[in-house]
């Protein structure tokens, strides 16, 4: 992948989500000696991007761990908001597509991300995103920045789901994911799953 190219893409994980079900902030995980919010920043630095933005969240604990952290713009109201908090933070920097991805995938695979990267060569105006047993993954997508008025416009309208407000832009999906690389940690059960050593394996890596 040609440096250049690399260079025009933003990266940003969402940590602004209450983690009700489990009890305690999930981005702070320890999985097999790191913080789960590690695990997924080191998957999106070692596929290529470097200029990352943790969103929301326990700001002073990321501060601490060495990552850059934005505000959400809109707390409270869901993924959506700090989806466009980071679309508006990259577009204002001149980046042209941003990999957005939740705090709280343990098996994050950085050649995944690498292929989204690749396939938005082909289709520079789609929103790339993976297809899991025939439910679109929203929390691991590749956004044009260029999509920002329009989640805008949908967000001023009171919507908050991801796959409502794309209902009129341009998708390409990635098919064939391995449900493990996708797996997200909302419960104590989840996260007994993740800490057997046999469920990391397979997939990408």
């Amino acid at each position: 992948m040609e440096e250049n190219f690399i260079t025009g893409f933003g990266g940003a994980v969402l940590a602004g989500g209450q983690s009700k079900r489990m009890g305690f902030d999930k981005a702070l995980l320890d999985i097999n000696g790191k913080p789960l919010i590690a695990k997924v920043a080191q998957a999106l630095n070692e596929a290529g991007i470097i200029n990352l933005q943790i969103v929301g969240g326990n700001s002073k604990e990321f501060l601490s761990l060495g990552y850059e952290c934005l505000p959400d713009e809109y707390p409270g109201e869901g993924p959506l908001g700090g989806i466009i908090t980071a679309l508006n933070h990259f577009k204002n920097e001149g980046k042209k597509h941003v990999m957005i991805v939740a705090c709280d995938l343990p098996n994050i695979s950085k050649n995944l991300i690498r292929e989204m990267l690749l396939k938005s060569l082909r289709e520079p105006k789609s929103i790339v995103v993976p297809v899991v047993e025939e439910h679109l993954q929203w929390m691991h997508a590749l956004w044009p920045t260029d999509v920002l008025p329009t989640l805008l416009k949908s967000f001023s309208n009171s919507v908050r789901a991801p796959w409502r407000a794309t209902k009129e832009l341009q998708l390409l999906k990635i098919e064939g994911i391995d449900p493990k690389v996708l797996f997200d940690i909302d419960q104590p059960e989840d996260l007994k799953k993740v800490l057997d050593p046999d469920f990391l394996k397979g997939g990408f890596n």
